[in-house]
């Protein structure tokens, strides 16, 4: 039981990042031509968008600290959820500057 919970603190903020990306900053709608485009609108610094991995370090961060910190133990219980939130936030919150 603890390696899936394990897992799913990797896997929610994951969602979290794709999730909040596609329907609150993009509003569901891609540039299907700049997809596959050099210079397009989703190239990023080397081919990394580092808001979503800032937000991905984030989220697994403080799930993770329920693992570490006895009393917020409940934070690693529903990992995928906290994960999942504190990504997606944390995400908006880039993205929106």
């Amino acid at each position: 039981m603890a390696g899936l919970v394990g897992y799913s603190a990797l896997l929610g903020p994951i969602a979290g990042v794709m999730i909040a990306d596609y329907f609150l900053v993009r509003k569901s709608q891609l540039k299907l031509d700049d997809l596959y485009r050099r210079g397009g609108l989703y190239e990023y610094t080397n081919g990394v968008n580092l808001r979503a991995v800032s937000a991905l370090v984030a989220g697994i961060g403080i799930a993770l600290l329920g693992l570490a910190v006895p009393a917020l133990r409940l934070l690693y219980d529903y990992a995928w959820f906290v994960g999942f939130a504190v990504s997606g936030v944390v995400y908006l919150m880039l993205m929106k500057r």
